[in-house]
Parts: structure tokens; C-alpha cells; sequence
């Protein structure tokens, strides 16, 4: 499985906050939140993939005030954005993003938001020439359903 990942050290904002914002103060946030994952993958030296998985890890200095798991999902969103500006993947619709996986926030020495992408095999034939990853999908609880 290949994988890059990079970590952005500026708490993302969250789906709330981002709701009483200003439009022209939501815009600027995404503009610079886009240019900022622009830098950062490129950083990473992410190459040209056809096709993507991304898991989502925000960062907190302690508990305090800990945003619900997929609270980041603007900032996400900017930073798979960036991914197109970019030219890693052609763009963000289904055909390239398979799946967005938030993961409850760390505890950790700094603030911020990491992202990992990993680049999806199809028909057994990494680009890379790694081993495929298997995904199998978790069983419903029937208490749930």
C-alpha cells in the first residue's frame, strides 16, 4: 500500500464556526487553507494517482473543547481541493475519492489536522508495483439496522 501523509500545524476550523462566518470570511479561509495543503502535499511529493482513499486525523494539545470526529470537514475539503489544484488527482468526485475517513482527534504536542493518502489498486496492478491493499466492509450489528 503506498501512502503520503502531511500534517497541517493550524487547528482546522469546524463545520459550526464556519456556519457564522461572513461568506467573504469563509472564502478567505478556504483560499488560504487551499493554498496551505497546495504547499504541504507538494511538500510530500505526492505524484500523479488515479485514484484515492484519505484518512482524516485532527491533532489536539488535550481534551478541552475536542470538536465532534468529522467537525474538520471544511478544512478537509479545502485540503482534498488542493489536491486538484494541484494536478495529483484529475478531481474530487467519486470516480477519484473513494472514500474520506475521519478518525477521532489525537492528543499530541501540537495543534493541527493530518491527512494520509493512500492510492487505490484496481486489478491487482500498483502503479508503484506494492502489495494491494483489502478492504472489507464491516458487518451491520443487528441491533443497529
Amino acid at each position: 500500500m503506498t501512502q503520503w501523509a502531511a500534517t497541517d500545524l493550524e487547528r482546522p476550523w469546524t463545520v459550526n464556526e464556519e456556519r457564522r462566518w461572513h461568506f467573504h470570511k469563509r472564502a478567505q479561509m478556504v483560499r488560504d487553507a487551499r493554498e496551505r495543503w497546495a504547499y504541504l502535499w507538494k511538500l510530500s511529493k505526492v505524484p500523479k494517482l488515479d485514484e484515492i482513499d484519505v484518512e482524516v486525523e485532527p491533532i489536539l494539545k488535550n481534551w478541552r473543547s475536542a470538536p465532534d470526529v468529522a467537525a474538520c470537514a471544511g478544512t478537509v475539503k479545502a485540503a482534498i481541493d488542493a489536491l486538484v489544484d494541484i494536478k495529483i488527482i484529475a478531481d474530487d468526485s467519486a470516480k477519484y475519492v473513494r472514500s474520506v475517513r475521519f478518525w477521532a482527534p489525537t492528543i499530541g504536542e501540537t495543534q493541527g489536522l493530518r491527512l494520509t493518502v493512500r492510492e487505490v489498486v484496481r486489478d491487482r496492478q500498483a502503479r508503484t508495483n506494492q502489495a494491494t491493499e483489502t478492504i472489507t466492509p464491516t458487518p451491520v450489528r443487528g441491533d443497529l439496522a
